[in-house]
């Protein structure tokens, strides 16, 4: 009977082998110091720009202060973004009711709350954390020419416009800044497509754009993003 015994302790060695793969391999970057924290973040010069008509957003600076950024979790992230000094085209634009000028002199102030997930992007082998983050619906006004541009959500699957940030560095206690950076259309991230639908006056006519953002990251306290 030993030899039956022998193989019978191989055997749930190799389940157990294969189920810590196999939970590795599912596993999601995750942050390992103090959980729940808040942080602030820092970013120039963003933009969104839809290749395919060339209507493009820009904005000075982009800031997330306390207590509007907040590690929710070991890997959710949410925040409330400011965009500062924003403009299309040489007007000033802004999220509905907050600061603008009507005469186009002074750049306007867009409000954007996110929830983010920790993902990978591409293939998890490359050892690339990542966030996704959903962006809800959004009005964004340009008063000098009375015109109303829309985040939406996808018509079809509901979803809401999202986008993902590849976040760096992995693996390294630290405070100093993490960066995150995003930039492309219809980023993946764990397989969950990202992208940011844009519309026009109700248009019905999504625009499909793409931000280019890099954002300096400070938690409050000693951070970790494990990757795996």
């Amino acid at each position: 009977m030993r030899p039956f015994k022998i193989a019978g302790m191989l055997f749930v060695l190799a389940m157990a082998i294969s189920a810590f793969a196999s939970t590795a391999a599912f596993a999601l970057p995750e942050f390992l110091d103090h959980v729940p924290s808040t942080f602030t973040a820092t970013g120039d010069k963003p933009e969104l720009v839809d290749p395919a008509t060339g209507l493009n957003i820009k904005c000075e600076k982009l800031l997330i202060t306390l207590p509007n950024g907040s590690l929710a979790s070991t890997t959710t992230i949410n925040a409330t973004i400011d965009f500062e000094q924003c403009e299309t085209s040489g007007f000033a634009i802004n999220s509905l009711g907050d600061k603008s000028d009507t005469e186009g002199k002074k750049l306007g102030l867009i409000l954007v709350p996110v929830k983010g997930q920790l993902c990978y992007i591409g293939e998890a082998a490359k050892k690339e954390a990542g966030v996704f983050f959903k962006i809800p619906p959004l009005h964004i006004e340009v008063p000098a020419v009375a015109q109303l541009l829309e985040i939406i959500n996808n018509p079809t699957t509901k979803e809401e416009s999202s986008v993902v940030g590849l976040l760096t560095p992995n693996n390294k206690l630290q405070t100093t800044p993490f960066t995150l950076v995003t930039t492309g259309i219809k980023q993946e991230c764990d397989g969950k497509k990202a992208q940011i639908l844009l519309e026009i006056e109700h248009n019905k006519k999504p625009l499909v754009a793409e931000q280019k953002t890099t954002v300096a990251i400070t938690f409050d306290e000693d951070e970790e993003l494990m990757v795996v």
